[in-house]
């Protein structure tokens, strides 16, 4: 549960007491919070992150899937 990344984790969060840590900046960077990947990009960090993942055995599963990503209508940046 992720309360402070979409509204389902937010109503759970906010239900069961979970603080709302937020990791990105306005400009797609991680802040502070985010540890180790702070001041990267957050699809850098994502796949950084996956690595590191798989480095320590974490990873159980890996499968391909569909994923809609909301996107800017005028400028089609992914929206977080």
């Amino acid at each position: 549960i992720t309360p402070a990344h979409d509204v389902n984790d937010y109503d759970i969060g906010k239900r069961v007491g979970l603080e709302m840590i937020n990791i990105m900046n306005k400009d797609g960077s991680l802040n502070s919070n985010a540890g180790a990947y702070a001041g990267m990009d957050r699809f850098d960090a994502r796949k950084q992150l996956w690595k590191d993942m798989e480095a320590r055995e974490l990873v159980l599963k890996k499968e391909p899937y569909k994923n809609r990503v909301p996107r800017s209508q005028r400028g089609g940046e992914v929206i977080e």
